[in-house]
């Protein structure tokens, strides 16, 4: 029987109704009893790291920490957490933990496992069931859907199938406790190459009509951007200029899209301005993705070209090859 480490950091699969709305409440435990089948899929040990609703970017480190440290004395991780900065974690862990050849499983549910109709249930035996598979990477696991962890966005608020695998098909599917690949898959046999480093100073803006050439002025001590164009990362022209002094002075500028879905080519003349003046096109990357790469590569190194060159090239999986 496999061995699969349940990491727990809270979220709307263990809340509980208060007078100051949903907060986590139950333990790992708790959530385990629930769903008593999964004792026969695997031997399940749990660690609480905390009990949030939101992830921030310390808690990435520790995750990823806790799952290196853990690597040889388990055969996959189930990590429970909320949905709303679940595909940033999924997104960064996907960075940090390159090269992971075992499965690191992302979940949690929009309905809390003390209610009769949850989706927590499901929700975490398809995650141990998928943990205890031999693909290497990191995995969102939700309403019978695997996706690529960088490639996952949360694309509903308010019903169970929240998260969409975004310019790229589904990894495979979980229906009745089977899983169905889509795709022949590759078994990875590389080493972890565990790196943490980040650099937070990163604002991510999102364009409309309204938007003033002083909003960057106000954001000037940021030392990066990702910009949400419009469609396909077209710039207004009050703009355009703004945007380019913020490439002269040595920022990085991540151009991206508001659409969900698509890849940014930047034909309008916007666009094509500011990535030709040195700004950084986000291709096919999720909004997740490019936020939390920029923030990476930030992380890895101050000299400007090194970080376009790593923004550039597809790490893992975040832009299409």
């Amino acid at each position: 029987m496999k061995k699969i480490l349940l990491v727990g950091l809270g979220g709307t699969i263990v809340c509980s109704s208060s007078e100051e709305g949903l907060v986590p409440k139950y333990s790992l435990e708790y959530l385990l009893s629930k769903e008593p089948g999964v004792s026969q899929i695997a031997k399940i040990e749990t660690v609480q790291l905390m009990k949030r609703t939101i992830v921030f970017h310390k808690d990435w480190v520790k995750i990823a920490k806790l799952i290196a440290e853990s690597l040889n004395k388990f055969d996959g991780f189930v990590i429970t957490m909320g949905t709303d900065t679940l595909a940033y974690t999924s997104s960064m862990l996907s960075f940090m933990l390159r090269g992971i050849n075992k499965p690191v499983v992302i979940t949690g549910a929009m309905i809390s496992v003390e209610n009769d109709n949850s989706d927590a249930k499901k929700n975490l035996a398809d995650s141990i069931s998928f943990a205890c598979e031999q693909y290497g990477g990191i995995f969102v696991v939700f309403n019978g859907k695997v996706i690529n962890g960088c490639r996952a966005s949360k694309v509903i608020t308010n019903k169970i199938a929240a998260f969409e695998s975004i310019n790229f098909p589904y990894f495979a599917e979980i229906k009745e406790g089977k899983i169905f690949y889509n795709n022949k898959q590759e078994i990875k046999n590389s080493e972890l190459s565990l790196n943490t480093k980040i650099n937070r100073s990163v604002a991510t803006v999102k364009l409309n009509p309204q938007v003033s050439e002083k909003l960057f002025d106000a954001l000037s001590d940021y030392k990066g951007f990702v910009i949400e164009g419009y469609g396909d990362g077209n710039i207004s022209d009050n703009l355009v200029s703004p945007i380019i002094k913020l490439t002269k002075n040595d920022k990085l500028v991540v151009i991206a899209s508001q659409c969900a879905y698509g890849e940014v080519e930047h034909k309008y003349r916007g666009g094509h301005l500011v990535i030709e003046a040195g700004a950084i096109s986000a291709k096919d990357m999720t909004k997740e993705s490019a936020t939390t790469k920029l923030m990476w590569c930030l992380g890895q190194t101050k000299k400007i070209d090194k970080i376009k060159k790593l923004m550039s090239e597809n790490i893992c999986g975040e832009i299409k090859k």
